[in-house]
């Protein structure tokens, strides 16, 4: 019994590592390419590649604006659903989008400007279209 005991013990204690690496974010977008409409009428366009993205503003505002090389980090939460964040130092801005690609909508989330003077929250959902999905899964 003694032995059985030790030996579950070690089982365990050698599973935890992998089983916790199983739930490190990763890249599972690269090669994936989207766009996005808000329902403000703002759009953009982004794309995953190499653990990174770039966007661009494609319709609203800020039309033409956009950014690349960004770090990004995604995790799968559910059949053709994926969580991505990242953080955009040039702002700064923290970004969270839940992209449905099985209904074509998207969540996102953020603290712009954060720590600034000029910090705002956005919390909004829009359309997807023009999808081309790659997964890493």
């Amino acid at each position: 019994m003694k032995h059985l005991l030790i030996f579950l013990l070690v089982a365990v204690a050698f599973g935890m590592p992998a089983t916790a690496q199983n739930k490190q974010p990763r890249h599972l977008l690269d090669g994936s390419s989207a766009n996005y409409y808000y329902q403000t009428g703002r759009a953009i366009h982004i794309e995953f590649y190499d653990g990174k993205l770039k966007y661009n503003w494609i319709a609203g505002p800020s039309e033409g604006n956009g950014s690349e090389d960004i770090p990004y980090q995604s995790r799968k939460i559910g059949d053709g659903v994926y969580v991505v964040n990242w953080v955009e130092d040039a702002h700064p801005d923290f970004i969270t989008i839940i992209f449905n690609f099985k209904t074509n909508v998207m969540y996102s989330s953020g603290i712009l400007r954060f720590a600034t003077a000029d910090q705002m929250v956005v919390f909004d959902g829009g359309i997807l279209e023009d999808v081309n999905l790659v997964t890493k899964e």
